[in-house]
């Protein structure tokens, strides 16, 4: 038999027998599947599910992001703090509209009095008093009192004015809290898939080099490759392992952002995400399509967008204030009725009543009135000053969503060509090593180029998915499609905060938003 021929032999039965080796010694270790061991098997091994599949133990929950949107909108508390602001709101114009309605007040009190009446006497050619008479009794006095105002030039339809628009502003402003709460809990859930998803591409990096040291270590005793092999090895795999662990670390970390932002730990930590299994090659069929038209989307946002009419709706305050302070310049006309009821027979007391109009008029304040005017025109100049500033930043904004929606887009569609390159040149290094053309370099070069790639484009859909719910939240689109109302806010002793929740009124107008 010839030389070269045995090599060849003796090369084949030593790979063959290295595989088997640390397919075993992997397995064992329940890091990756035997099936997926060998690289130059297919290119199939690289395809990463999304996200990773796993059975989750007895004493956790499976969650889905509805779930997770359902208990952010019941818990978080920056949602609680928006909707006190909207019952302050309803209470401020039950204030207001209170100016139109009858003031009723009643007096009721007791006390004794003493009087001494005098006489004249004109005896003598003298006229000297002579106290002959005292009247004393044990008084009860009743009071009440009625007045209504007519009309005072704008004074009090401004207020009333005031409180309607600053109520629709809290409504407003509590639409896009939700949208905002929304937006962090889609923006944290697809943060910890992605941190799930690295940590799959960091293990299969580890079991890939953890291979190729067994493989390593098999040639080296055989005297086909030398120690360098074995160490460089050995350096790549801790290098592997090292970001793994990092890996691990950040999904801790996303699961810390997820909960803070939900605003409660779900079944004490112990829970898991779902979502629909997507597989690496594929994901391009599964991502939603960008928005057709920027121009489009910027318009929308400008009418859609619950801050635009929560400003607006200040800014009808503000100018409604105005009105309301040119109203202490003119009187306010006002119609009253009084009774006055004495249980008592001295005739200093005599019951009565009286029913009248009357002007009130303050002539001159101090020139407070006009500064109160002053102030209510330079709100409201603030106000429209805001309202164009926030107009050009929701440009801004939905313009800077778009454009990230379109290069994570793009991104992916690159990632996805270079892992079918990177995927080739593993296989292809992989035999040139096996054949000893090539040192162990090259074979590591082209191993982590690949995990870099899996890890790019792994970053690079997920980074499309949280973009383009940036865009829904530029936009200003409606933060739930299928619900008809906003969920119940949790109750107080469930989140354990000393004292009591006020609850918003009927007139909290919260369904649909």
């Amino acid at each position: 038999m010839p030389k070269s021929t045995a090599s060849i032999l003796i090369v084949l039965a030593i790979t063959l027998s290295s595989l088997v080796a640390s397919a075993k010694s992997i397995n064992n270790k329940g890091l990756i599947n035997i099936n997926e061991l060998v690289v130059s098997n297919s290119a199939a091994e690289y395809s990463i599910g999304i996200p990773a599949t796993r059975d989750p133990a007895e004493d956790e929950v499976a969650l889905t992001l509805n779930d997770l949107l359902d208990i952010a909108l019941r818990y978080n508390r920056s949602i609680e703090v928006v909707r006190q602001k909207v019952a302050q709101s309803v209470g401020q114009l039950t204030q207001a509209r209170s100016g139109y309605l009858p003031r009723l007040s009643v007096l009721g009190r007791y006390f004794y009095t003493e009087r001494q009446d005098s006489a004249v006497s004109s005896g003598g050619g003298t006229d000297d008093p002579v106290f002959d008479q005292v009247e004393e009794d044990d008084i009860l006095h009743g009071a009440a009192n009625l007045t209504q105002l007519i009309y005072d030039f704008g004074k009090t339809t401004g207020a009333i004015k005031v409180g309607k628009s600053n109520l629709t502003a809290e409504e407003a402003n509590l639409a896009r809290q939700l949208q905002d709460v929304v937006f962090q809990v889609k923006e944290a859930y697809y943060n910890v898939l992605e941190k799930m998803r690295l940590i799959d591409v960091a293990k299969q990096s580890v079991g890939s080099f953890e291979q190729h040291l067994e493989r390593a270590k098999v040639y080296y005793k055989a005297g086909v490759r030398t120690k360098i092999d074995v160490i460089n090895a050995e350096v790549e795999l801790s290098g592997a392992r090292l970001s793994l662990l990092r890996a691990e670390y950040n999904l801790k970390l996303a699961r810390v952002g997820l909960e803070q932002v939900l605003g409660y730990k779900p079944n004490g930590g112990k829970y898991v995400l779902e979502s629909d299994q997507v597989e690496l090659d594929n994901v391009l069929d599964s991502m939603p399509p960008v928005p057709a038209s920027l121009e489009n989307s910027i318009s929308e946002a400008l009418e859609e967008r619950s801050d635009i009419h929560q400003l607006k709706s200040i800014v009808e305050a503000s100018e409604a204030d105005i009105k309301s302070s040119r109203g202490n310049y003119w009187p306010a006309l006002i119609a009253d009725a009084k009774v006055n009821d004495y249980d008592t027979t001295l005739s200093l007391y005599k019951d009565y009543w009286e029913v009248g109009v009357g002007l009130r008029w303050e002539l001159f304040s101090g020139f407070e009135t006009k500064g109160e005017v002053a102030e209510a025109t330079g709100r409201y100049r603030e106000n429209m000053a805001k309202l164009q500033d926030l107009e050009l930043v929701v440009v801004s904004e939905v313009t800077d969503s778009f454009l990230k929606t379109e290069e994570n887009r793009e991104s992916v569609e690159i990632a996805l060509q270079t892992l079918a390159l990177a995927k080739e040149n593993v296989q292809l290094a992989e035999k040139r090593y096996e054949s000893g053309a090539y040192d162990v370099i090259e074979f590591n070069d082209a191993q982590l180029s690949l995990t870099k790639t899996q890890s790019e484009l792994v970053v690079a859909y997920y980074g499309y998915l949280t973009a383009f719910a940036g865009v829904e939240f530029a936009i200003g689109r409606s933060f739930m499609d299928d619900a008809d109302q906003l969920p119940a806010p949790v109750e107080e002793k469930e989140v354990n905060t000393p004292g009591e929740t006020i609850q918003p009124n009927d007139h909290d107008r919260l369904a649909g938003l």
